[in-house]
């Protein structure tokens, strides 16, 4: 009895961000250990198809049709024209490839496996048909499948399987991912329908070189073909004994066209390119209607051709999945991301299908493109999907969004601003003190826990706190005109204590604090007063984008840390009330992590954000100010990285734990990217080399940054 057959879904990944010799031969090891576990029939197939960008054209139609917002509509009809600009100056293709295996393993196991040997993402899965509808064998003016009934469009199919290898070198790049760049409808499946063991393998090889020397031994004249055979099979039995195994294949390649005319051309196409490594033959009859059954889970056997299969080692198998390697357009769900280098595909990417938002770190040097990018994609995410945003910036360059958009542009400023660490951003009592003493920490310079005095100061400091929100029946009513100010925090915590030393402690804290937020102290005209900038929800259902703006803060690093907080813990407080999508964009998030007081907020705000729906971006230049002390916390919450040029600090994606997917080609790439290039590495999800193409439009209004 035979054993069941599992399918598989296979990821193709970009083999461009492998196109070194260590990548390349890395690839072929991994490829080849795994070959090594079959014990079964196996078979690899991968479809390539017309793909169009006709359904992201029409949603972002109907949703033109459905929003009453008219700068949004305006957005809309300009990604709408760029979308049919892509699609009129290309041909796209969509690339799947899949796997069935013949085997009694647990299906979900060897998926795992595969995906570890592969490194893409494997799930198990249904193969799609080769075609729909009904077919007919025609055998004018050449066998072929031809759609009977009501053809609607659908095409012509041939089919062409292997009968003759020749002594050819494969590689990852020749012959077959050739005909994928080809661009025309195609399948080719990869039949593996037999794997010896080892010594069967050995046994298998050793008679076809003693029948290739008892041939030579009845030949008169010279026979180079069949010296080289044996040589071939001795190189063969040496790879074996290195630990492959020896698998059977035969390659069949489905080809589709419109018409006739076009199918011979690309029949002739293909038995060009692939002649130098192996010979094709075109199946007619009914060996034809036979052949197409290769693109379905059904067995060699019971497909029943006449057996051209070609002894292969593992390494050489290893080769033949060279396909895996080329990927093309895939999904259009979700926003444009880039496209891809090389490929010159666009690659969108929905970070909003889980009910958690996925945050994302994206670093790069200045002058790269980073910023240009991140206007261009969250102007992409406010159009398309009607997601607001909140952009936190320390440059100044918040003003062109602001322009584009028609937004408020709330610039902080050290003498026209005023921020009290009071105000009520926390729905809990415990939770708002805990936050306002970070703020006069990070004022201070210094933790107040660690040691005895230490502690009696946060006490006696939240206790001033507790005594003064006390006086209000519900907190979250508690508006900043109500908020009590700084000076008054002084006066009740001067006036605190139960016996002489505590009392000596908080004249002398409220004295430190009043000296620095209160009266002519550095900070006092910033913290000690009512807040004037509108940071509530003020009764709202929705928030429009907003751009906060920190250059004026620029001298004062302490300053401009308070300022970043108030605004974030203000963005925190309302994503508690729903969990209606949001991203937060936070420049330059350094000047937040180097204060340990604000970084502990950080973290927490991250984890908050994610579990309301809100989209964190991280953003800075180095990978490294990400992965130092407890900001790494921030980093793994973080699975989308985006990652500019990185000229320095290039050592943390040698030495990292969290980089070790990546290759030398990788590094090299991320070494030395030019501007407006950048890689995508989306964890669980693959890896992509991107160029950031921008509309005439973004180009218009962002080209300052």
């Amino acid at each position: 009895m035979s054993n069941p057959v599992h399918t598989f879904r296979l990821e193709p990944f970009d083999i461009t961000l492998h196109a070194t010799e260590e990548g390349v031969a890395s690839l072929q090891a991994r490829f080849a250990n795994w070959a090594r576990t079959l014990s079964g029939p196996a078979r690899f197939v991968c479809w390539q198809m017309p793909a169009t960008l006709d359904d992201k054209i029409e949603a972002v139609g109907q949703t033109i049709s459905a929003t009453d917002d008219v700068q949004r509509a305006q957005l809309l009809m300009e990604y709408r024209r760029h979308y049919e600009t892509l699609q009129a100056d290309a041909t796209y293709q969509r690339a799947l490839c899949g796997m069935a295996l013949w085997s009694e393993h647990n299906p979900r196991a060897q998926a795992a496996a595969m995906t570890s040997a592969f490194d893409t993402a494997v799930s198990v899965a249904d193969w799609p048909p080769l075609f729909e509808g009904q077919y007919a064998l025609r055998e004018a003016p050449f066998w072929h499948l031809a759609p009977t009934g009501r053809p609607g469009g659908r095409p012509y199919w041939t089919v062409l399987s292997s009968y003759d290898f020749a002594p050819a070198t494969w590689n990852f790049f020749r012959p077959l991912p050739v005909l994928l760049l080809l661009n025309f409808p195609l399948a080719i499946c990869i039949d593996i329908p037999k794997s010896y063991d080892r010594n069967a393998g050995i046994n298998a090889v050793e008679n076809i070189i003693q029948a290739y020397q008892v041939h030579l031994a009845g030949v008169t004249g010279e026979d180079s073909r069949s010296v080289q055979r044996i040589t071939d099979c001795r190189k063969t039995l040496a790879e074996i004994n290195a630990g492959d195994l020896l698998h059977t294949v035969g390659v069949h390649i489905a080809i589709a066209a419109d018409d006739l005319e076009t199918l011979k051309e690309r029949v002739q196409a293909i038995l060009s390119e692939t002649r130098a490594w192996f010979s094709l033959r075109q199946e007619v009859g009914e060996l034809l209607a036979r052949s197409v059954s290769f693109f379905s889970p059904k067995s060699t056997k019971e497909i029943g051709l006449p057996d051209t299969t070609w002894p292969v080692t593992s390494r050489e198998l290893a080769l033949m999945l060279s396909p895996l390697g080329y990927r093309k357009l895939a999904t259009t769900d979700g926003v444009l991301r880039g496209e891809a280098v090389g490929a010159f595909y666009p690659v969108f990417h929905n970070s909003w299908r889980d009910k958690r938002a996925t945050h994302e770190i994206w670093v790069g040097s200045s002058g790269y493109g980073k910023t240009f990018a991140l206007n261009c994609y969250l102007t992409r995410e406010y159009a398309e999907t009607g997601i607001p945003f909140d952009m936190l910036e320390p440059m100044g360059h918040g003003k062109y969004i602001a322009e584009a958009f028609g937004l408020p542009w709330y610039v902080m400023s050290a003498k026209s601003t005023c921020l009290n660490p009071q105000d009520v951003m926390f729905p809990t009592l415990i939770e708002q003190k805990n936050h306002t003493i970070r703020i006069y920490e990070t004022v201070m310079g210094r933790a107040l826990s660690g040691g005895q005095r230490e502690n009696l100061e946060r006490g006696l400091l939240g206790e001033a706190l507790e005594v003064l929100f006390g006086g209000f029946p519900e907190l979250g009513k508690v508006t900043p005109d109500l908020s009590p100010t700084c000076d008054v925090v002084c006066d009740v915590l001067s006036g605190l204590g139960d016996n002489p030393q505590t009392k000596n402690i908080a004249r002398n804290l409220a004295q430190e604090i009043a000296g620095l937020c209160t009266g002519s102290g550095p900070w006092s005209s910033f913290l000690n007063g009512i807040t004037n900038v509108d940071l509530t929800r003020g009764g709202r259902d929705w928030i429009g984008p907003r751009v906060f703006s920190f250059h004026d803060l620029e001298s004062d690093p302490i300053l401009q840390a308070l300022a970043y907080t108030q605004v974030l813990s203000a963005i925190r407080r309302d994503s508690l009330i729903d969990e209606t999508p949001r991203i937060i964009a936070v420049d330059e998030v350094y000047r937040l992590m180097r204060h340990p007081s604000l970084l502990d907020f950080l973290i927490e705000a991250a984890k908050t954000f994610r579990t309301r729906r809100k989209k964190l971006i991280s953003i800075d230049q180095q990978m490294s100010v990400m992965l130092e002390g407890k900001a790494r916390l921030v980093f793994e919450n973080s699975p989308i990285r985006v990652i500019f040029s990185q000229r320095q600090g290039m050592n943390v994606f040698h030495e990292d734990a969290a980089f070790q997917h990546l290759n030398q080609q990788h590094r090299d790439i991320i070494a030395a990217l030019p501007r407006f290039h950048y890689v995508l590495d989306i964890q669980d999800e693959g890896l992509w080399y991107l160029y950031n193409r921008p509309t005439v439009g973004e180009f218009a209004r962002f080209r300052s940054t």
